[in-house]
């Protein structure tokens, strides 16, 4: 950016003398616009990559908040809870949980209805 504001301002800088003020690239107007154009399209660029760093660093942001949220969570589950829990998500099915588990389907849909209240958003 830095660049782009030195180029930008050294195509317009001026002398000044005992007549008044001159551009200095006076006789050299495609010089001029080479400079500005160049220091316009530099800080374009710097805007862009900057905006996408931001991008990635909100997305960074919002998946550790979720995580974090998660984790927060899952820590309010009872042992029981969570190894229903821990079940379900490698995808066991209530009768296949009661047969690991040995407990009642009632029990099952109990823990269920917790782990549920527990971790909805």
């Amino acid at each position: 950016m830095g660049l782009a504001i030195f180029l930008s301002l050294f195509a317009v800088s001026t002398t000044i003398n005992g007549e008044g003020t001159h551009l200095i690239f006076k006789n050299y107007p495609a010089l001029m616009m080479l400079m500005v154009s160049v220091g316009i399209i530099l800080a374009i660029l710097y805007i862009k990559i900057d905006k996408h760093r931001i991008q990635q660093l909100t997305v960074e942001i919002e998946s550790l908040s979720s995580e974090q949220k998660e984790k927060t969570l899952l820590s309010d589950l009872t042992t029981r809870q969570k190894e229903v829990y821990d079940l379900i998500l490698s995808g066991k099915s209530n009768k296949e949980i009661m047969a690991i588990l040995f407990i009642e389907q009632s029990t099952i849909k109990s823990h269920i209805n917790q782990i549920y209240k527990k971790t909805k958003y």
